[in-house]
């Protein structure tokens, strides 16, 4: 093998573990690369239903929600003890659940530009693949706005279903 040349995409096997601190104590987080194919569907499931209850916002579901941020913040957490995660607010959890997606994002980013360079670059006029026209001298979008945030990185990740 030419040792000159950049490998396309340069996987890993030994898991190394980010961490955190709660109260100044170290806990891992899980690695985005130990997951198996069902956890992350399961991860992408969680953060559909995720947009979902943003979107709906009623009263009626805040305990769903508490409770879904919840469930996906103690998944993230490898660790940590039962007591310790009690006394984690919503907003620390929501943290964690930020953080991980961070990282996600580094794994499909790294993913994505191994595809980039194995297929190379996109030739004009093939950028959009839907069909629709686009005028440059419009200045109306056709497109909806754009979401952001943790759900839309959710969205592009695991698409939409």
């Amino acid at each position: 093998m030419d040792n000159a040349r950049a490998p396309l995409l340069d996987l890993g096997t030994i898991v190394e573990r980010p961490f955190i601190t709660i109260d100044g104590k170290p806990f891992e987080l899980r690695n985005t690369d130990e997951l198996s194919v069902a956890e992350s569907l399961r991860f992408g499931r969680w953060g559909k239903r995720l947009e979902e209850l943003q979107a709906d916002g009623g009263e009626e579901i805040a305990e769903e929600l508490d409770a879904l941020v919840a469930t996906m913040a103690r998944a993230i957490l490898v660790d940590v003890p039962d007591e310790v995660f009690a006394g984690l607010s919503g907003t620390h959890r929501w943290a964690i659940i930020d953080v991980f997606t961070g990282l996600l994002l580094r794994t499909k980013l790294k993913v994505a530009g191994a595809m980039t360079t194995a297929t190379g670059p996109i030739p004009n006029g093939l950028g959009s693949l839907t069909g629709a026209s686009f005028s440059p001298g419009s200045s109306v979008s056709t497109a909806g706005a754009s979401a952001t945030g943790f759900t839309a990185r959710l969205r592009r990740w695991f698409g939409r279903s």
